[in-house]
C-alpha cells in the first residue's frame, strides 16, 4: 500500500500541489472580504468569520475534491495505463484504496492552510486569543463528513474514462449540499452531500454527520473496490 501511494505522489502534476493552495486562498480571499465589509461591525464582531467560512467551506472542499480525484485518475485513463498499474504485484483493491487516501491527504492539506490562513486574520482583525478549538474543528469535520463524497468521486474518476462524467456528478453534488443541509426537511438530510455542511460546530449535533460521513465513506469505498476489481481493461 506504502508503495503505490509513493507511485501515486511521483505521478501527480504540478497541478495536483498547487490547487489546494489555490483553493484555500481563494476561500479566504472570499471570507475575509465578506467578513470585512459586511459582518465585522455586527453583534458577532470577529467570531463572525466562522459563520462566513461555514457558508462557503463546504462547497470549496467538494469541489476540490471532485477536480483531484479526477487528475488523479485521469493519468491512466489517458496513458492507457490500466493494465500496466494492474499489473504491478499488488491487489487490485489497493490501487483504487490509494487514490482515495492521495485525495484524501492532498485536502487535508487545503484544510490546513485554511486554518493557518484563518488564524493570520484573526491576529489581523482582533487581539482576543484563537479559538484554536473551533478553528481546527469546523473544517476537518468537514472533510471527515465527505468521507463518502470522496469515495463516489475517486469511483466515479476510475471507472469513467471520460471525465465529464464524474467532474459534472461532483459539481452538481457540491452545489446541492448548500441547499441539502439548509433544507427544512430533514428527509433531505440523510443525504452524503449534505453531511460537509452539516458537520460545524455551529450546528447542533454536528458530529452525527462526521461519523455518518465516515462510515457512508467506508461503505461507497468498498463498492467502489468491488466494482474496480471486475472491471476489465
Amino acid at each position: 500500500m506504502m508503495k503505490l501511494i509513493q507511485v501515486e505522489w511521483l505521478k501527480l502534476r504540478r497541478f495536483c500541489l498547487l490547487f489546494p493552495a489555490l483553493a484555500a486562498l481563494f476561500l479566504l480571499t472570499m471570507v475575509g472580504g465578506l467578513w470585512y465589509f459586511n459582518y465585522r461591525e455586527g453583534v458577532g464582531g470577529v467570531f463572525s468569520i466562522f459563520a462566513v467560512q461555514y457558508f462557503f467551506l463546504s462547497i470549496t472542499l467538494m469541489l476540490s475534491i471532485t477536480i483531484l480525484a479526477s487528475v488523479t485518475a485521469s493519468t491512466e485513463h489517458e496513458a492507457k495505463g490500466w493494465k500496466l498499474l494492474n499489473a504491478l504485484p499488488a491487489a487490485k483493491r489497493n490501487i483504487i484504496i490509494a487514490k482515495f487516501i492521495v485525495v484524501f491527504l492532498l485536502v487535508a492539506f487545503e484544510v490546513l492552510l485554511i486554518i493557518a490562513g484563518t488564524a493570520v486574520m484573526w491576529k489581523l482583525a482582533s487581539n482576543e486569543t484563537i479559538p484554536w478549538d473551533f478553528m481546527f474543528q469546523q473544517p476537518f469535520y468537514c472533510l471527515l463528513a465527505a468521507g463518502g463524497f470522496i469515495a463516489v468521486q475517486v469511483w466515479l474518476s476510475t471507472a469513467f474514462s471520460n471525465q465529464s462524467i464524474s467532474i459534472g456528478f461532483g459539481i452538481a453534488g457540491s452545489i446541492s449540499s448548500l441547499f441539502l443541509a439548509r433544507s427544512n426537511m430533514e428527509m433531505m438530510h440523510v443525504f452524503p452531500w449534505a453531511y460537509p455542511s452539516l458537520a460545524s460546530p455551529l450546528i447542533p449535533d454536528h458530529k452525527q454527520w462526521v461519523v455518518a460521513g465516515v462510515v457512508t465513506g467506508v461503505l461507497f469505498l468498498l463498492a467502489g473496490v468491488r466494482h474496480f476489481t471486475r472491471i476489465e481493461w
